[in-house]
């Protein structure tokens, strides 16, 4: 089966940072020792099975094709004054309800504050470049970062591109109708920026706990501070009005979905001989992430 993995040119650019940060690194391979010959460190196993020449050039690929695909959206996402006069507080649920409540007047502080902790969360897999182990297998780590960002889009720009729900800010009466209507007033559905918050952390953790083989409690206390930083984006999106909870929801959902299964598909696919990954291009342009199974 396959899966078409678009990626982000914001995501992809601060994603460099694990190379700018790491220092280059390879581990040795295993040799014949003789008896006058002092034996040698044994090679590192890798953690994770890529094929980095395909997957990491597939993702840069991809950086400019999702480009076209962010403008694409919002331009989908239009709203006329029209639509907006039309919207009724009344049809939303009374979970979602009380974000088209926030204060106008906070709007700009809570957004900062959003961008913030979603640039933090994004750079912060450079973190692993403090652990000597990691840092040998810096490639590896940045093209599997990638790929976990680009499963993260695929799924974000299907529901995105599908769902027409207009951001809770839409609603409230107080903003002008200028500020209203436009570009990208009906994609809240899901929160983009809480998804790609929480791949970042998500896999920051997934990574940590893989290479250290940490378990039980440990491992919950890494995932839950993991969750912390997305979170924070979340709250700060709503105090914005630019995302109901339900949306923070679902994208803190995808978002740690994607940081976790992409390195633990790796993982399998180290471990068992019978599963095998790699990137594939059709010739009409489609291009994705294929998963071999042998029985």
């Amino acid at each position: 089966m396959n899966f078409s993995f678009p990626a982000s040119v914001r995501k992809s650019l601060l994603s460099l940072a694990l190379s700018i940060a790491a220092v280059p690194g390879f581990s040795q391979t295993d040799s014949v020792v003789t008896a006058a010959e002092p034996a040698p460190l044994p090679a590192k196993e890798k953690v994770y099975q890529l094929h980095r020449k395909y997957e990491l050039s597939g993702s840069a690929a991809l950086v400019v094709a999702s480009y076209f695909g962010f403008r694409a959206l919002d331009r989908t996402a239009t709203m006329t004054a029209d639509e907006v006069a039309r919207l009724n507080v009344k049809n939303i649920n009374s979970f979602d309800r009380p974000v088209t409540t926030m204060n106008p007047a906070n709007f700009e502080r809570a957004q900062a504050r959003s961008d913030f902790f979603l640039n933090f969360s994004i750079a912060s897999p450079v973190l692993l470049m403090m652990d000597k182990k990691m840092r040998k297998d810096w490639l590896d780590l940045l093209t599997l970062y990638a790929v976990s960002h680009a499963a993260d889009n695929a799924l974000y720009f299907a529901a995105a591109f599908s769902v027409r729900r207009a951001r809770p800010f839409t609603y409230i009466q107080e903003i002008p109708m200028e500020l209203r209507t436009g570009e990208a007033k009906s994609n809240s559905f899901f929160s983009g920026h809480v998804s790609f918050a929480a791949t970042s952390t998500f896999f920051l953790a997934k990574v940590l706990t893989d290479y250290h083989h940490i378990r039980g409690w440990q491992r919950i206390a890494i995932f839950s501070a993991a969750a912390i930083p997305p979170a924070m984006v979340g709250y700060y999106r709503m105090q914005s009005a630019r995302h109901f909870r339900t949306d923070v929801l679902l994208g803190l959902l995808v978002g740690g979905t994607s940081g976790i299964v992409i390195p633990e598909l790796h993982r399998i696919a180290k471990k068992h001989e019978n599963i095998s990954m790699a990137p594939y291009f059709a010739p009409g342009g489609a291009s994705g992430l294929t998963l071999n199974f042998k029985l």
